[in-house]
């Protein structure tokens, strides 16, 4: 379907490709204020100074001297404490007032945490084998064990070639960025999402990994782009460092460690921290650290520099080997319920409608369903439905194909949406005979819920349907999606039908909401006469 095309594309686009480059360009800036100086400067500065003579300015200049002078002195390219502190400056007040932000966010309980509790019970849709042990890699390149080792390892070479500056540098990103993480998780005592995938104990905001590991691997990226080297290889080099850094967000967000929000507020807190690494670092005045020497020689220090950059390769290796992987998945239907009781309406702590990614409501259930997994996918399968795909990038991207040539993809996954703050458990889909392409579709998202129908204690499995009937621009999200068909409660008849030729059981209806109009999250009119079918596989 195009709307989940464009739905994981735009998750790409947020997740990982914004986030690098709002990195990259910092780091250009940041570190290269200077070089960008040269260039631009032999345009600004007369212009600058033709500027200075101008009676308006000279009658400011007489009559606030002090103000004058300091706003000049902090534009000055030519003073550390000038152009250069100004951006650093402004480069750390924006990262506090992006973390503010969203601290404010999450104590305040802003539409932001009901984001962090959807994307975080949508990574079950992503997880594969090959794709936990990647995400665990990753997780462990930005372990503060590994980042400490490597650290150590980067700060005895720099002393090996007489780099007193870089030294300290590297030993005050890992342990400046552990330490902030460490005293902000105590302050904050956010608490970390109870369904991880492995075990961890500390609170939860910021991401300690993704902080430190933005910080180093940022200041890597910062040294790279001023290496002597060829475009080609500070490109390629610079592009895998900011790929790494989100990698590892991205590897905390999937093993389930993490809320989105730690992530963000991680990012902004290692624009701070990289402002002021940089600024001490290409500080252009002399320091006393400068020459601080080792009582070793050179070749000594690089031995033990390159031994430290190998262990921390062997203890990432070995870390990873020793952690245990859970299983995180819906909740077991272990709490009995009479089928004569749910014959009379749904249990209370159900919600009644589904929900869009920060919560807006969407389609009401309308169907109720009674079996194991097993028995309610080869019921759909033999009503001529087929089970969805999970959203790997590959099928999402074979699925993008399918929807611009419209081809039929009877297979292609679903958008996500939620029900009790999780996405649905499966998806079924069905083209249209009459136009048999991805544009024109039935689909519906099934939840498996806490409950089980007696006698037999059946798990049960709740339901909402629609028919995508064409193209349209949403109304309110404002990008291409499918519009659906208004008259959802023919959908449900449609299921229905198809599901007791394939030998299932209708044990009646209930009503789940009043008749109603609504809309779902794109804009989309819908009418139902709010009352589920009840079927029984």
């Amino acid at each position: 379907m195009l709307a989940a095309v464009l739905f994981y594309a735009l998750l790409f686009v947020v997740l990982v490709i914004l986030p690098a480059l709002l990195v990259l360009l910092f780091l250009l800036f940041v570190g290269h204020e200077q070089r960008l100086w040269r260039r631009v400067g032999p345009v600004v500065e007369p212009v600058a100074k033709r500027l200075w003579h101008r009676p308006s300015i000279q009658r400011l200049l007489h009559r606030y001297p002090r103000i004058v002078s300091f706003i000049g002195r902090r534009l000055d390219p030519h003073d550390p404490w000038g152009l250069p502190a100004t951006i650093a400056t402004f480069v750390i007040l924006v990262g506090l007032g992006f973390f503010a932000s969203i601290l404010r966010d999450l104590i305040g309980k802003d539409p932001l945490v009901v984001l962090d509790v959807h994307l975080h019970n949508s990574m079950p849709l992503f997880r594969s084998t090959a794709m936990t042990w990647l995400m665990l890699a990753l997780t462990e390149l930005g372990s503060p064990v590994f980042l400490w080792f490597l650290c150590i390892g980067s700060a005895l070479i720099a002393l090996s070639r007489g780099n007193g500056r870089l030294a300290p540098t590297f030993i005050l990103a890992i342990a400046g960025s552990g330490l902030l993480s460490s005293t902000l998780k105590a302050i904050v005592g956010h608490a970390r999402p109870t369904d991880a995938l492995i075990t961890v104990h500390e609170a939860s905001f910021p991401s300690g990994h993704l902080l430190s590991g933005a910080v180093v691997y940022g200041l890597f990226a910062s040294l790279l782009l001023r290496r002597p080297v060829r475009s080609s290889v500070r490109a390629l080099g610079t592009a895998l460092l900011l790929l790494l850094i989100v990698g590892i967000g991205l590897s905390r967000l999937y093993l389930g460690v993490h809320w989105p929000s730690d992530l963000l507020g991680s990012l902004a807190l290692a624009l701070v921290c990289l402002a002021l690494l940089l600024f001490f670092l290409f500080y252009e005045r002399p320091l006393r650290i400068d020459h601080v020497s080792v009582p070793l020689p050179a070749s000594s220090l690089r031995v033990i520099g390159v031994a430290f950059l190998i262990s921390s390769i062997l203890v990432g290796a070995f870390m990873m080997g020793r952690t245990k992987i859970g299983s995180v998945g819906p909740p077991p239907p272990n709490r009995p319920v009479p089928v004569s009781t749910l014959l009379a309406g749904l249990p209370a702590d159900l919600p009644r409608y589904s929900e869009g990614l920060i919560g807006e409501k969407m389609e009401p259930v309308s169907l109720v369903l009674v079996g194991s997994k097993e028995q309610v996918i080869a019921a759909f399968q033999r009503g001529g439905w087929t089970l969805a795909d999970l959203p790997t990038p590959l099928r999402v991207t074979r699925e993008g194909l399918a929807a611009l040539a419209n081809r039929p993809d009877p297979s292609g996954p679903a958008t996500p949406a939620f029900l009790a703050d999780r996405p649905q458990t499966l998806t079924f889909e069905k083209p249209d005979p009459t136009a048999p392409g991805i544009r024109r579709r039935h689909h519906t998202r099934v939840w498996q819920t806490p409950y089980c129908a007696e006698p037999g204690c059946l798990p049960i499995w709740v339901a909402t349907a629609s028919f995508d009937v064409g193209l349209e621009m949403s109304r309110t999200l404002h990008l291409p999606t499918h519009r659906i068909d208004p008259n959802i409660d023919a959908e449900r008849a449609l299921i229905v039908a198809d599901l007791t030729r394939a030998g299932a059981k209708v044990l009646g209806t209930m009503t789940v909401v009043p008749p109603l109009h609504g809309t779902n999250a794109a804009g989309d009119a819908f009418r139902t006469d709010g009352r589920a079918v009840i079927v029984e596989h």
